[in-house]
This record gives structure tokens, sequence and C-alpha cells, in this order.
């Protein structure tokens, strides 16, 4: 599989959780990149245009990974395309920390990885991006 082909952006700050979650989804056939934080995810956007599905941890070493859906809204080239997102959290979900984010996907670790690519596989299928 080759980089450019890339659909999903895993954006994690740990790096194993990134390389984890990119093997089990190349094992599934669903081509990805990673990043470690915020900047690095745009980066990466910006150079994989094929990306369509954003599978963020909600919680970065210092930012919060629902940032991802203001960045992508602010900058010129990715507010053209269009994106879905999935959330992953440890922590159980506050009405006020998640306030406006109903239609964004949320899933509580430890995630299944069979729901994990279940959801990725729907998104994709449902050709935001395409």
């Amino acid at each position: 599989m080759r980089d450019d082909q890339a659909r999903v952006l895993v954006l994690d700050d740990f790096s194993a959780i990134v390389d984890e979650l990119l093997t089990l989804m190349s094992l599934h056939g669903i081509p990805g990149v990673g990043a470690a934080n915020l900047t690095e995810a745009v980066d990466m956007l910006e150079k994989h245009a094929a990306v369509s599905v954003v599978a963020c941890d909600l919680r970065l070493d210092r930012e919060s990974g629902l940032d991802i859906i203001s960045r992508i809204r602010h900058h010129p080239g990715l507010a053209k395309r269009q994106f879905e997102y999935v959330f992953i959290t440890g922590d159980q979900m506050r009405e006020d920390l998640v306030a406006d984010t109903a239609r964004y996907t949320f899933l509580t670790k430890p995630v299944q990885p069979q729901m994990l690519i279940g959801t990725i596989r729907q998104m994709l299928a449902n050709g935001v991006g395409a």
C-alpha cells in the first residue's frame, strides 16, 4: 500500500497506538497514515488528498482531539474537503465536554478492534470525500 492511497488519518499522541491501529487497518485492507499532534495531522491531510476519515484520540498531550475540526474548518485548502470523524476516548462522556458534537462518532476505550474497523468501513462507504 502506498501512502498516497491513504483513506484514514489516525491521530494519537502515543506512536505505539498509531502504529497498532495502522497495522490493524492494513490487515483489513484499509490504507491509512498517522500523526502525533494536530499540526502534524493538518500536514498529513494536506499531503494525502484521499483521506476522508479522521480517527482521533479525544485527549492528545496538551491538545484536545476535537480541535482537529476547527483546524480543518479554518484551513483554506482542507475546509473545502469533507471528512467523517471518529473520536476515541477513555473518559466517560460528559455532555458539557462534547456539546455540539452529536454528528460525530465517539467510541469508548477499550475499543473492540472489529467495532473500530466496522465504524471506519461504514464511514468510508458513506462516500465522504470521494
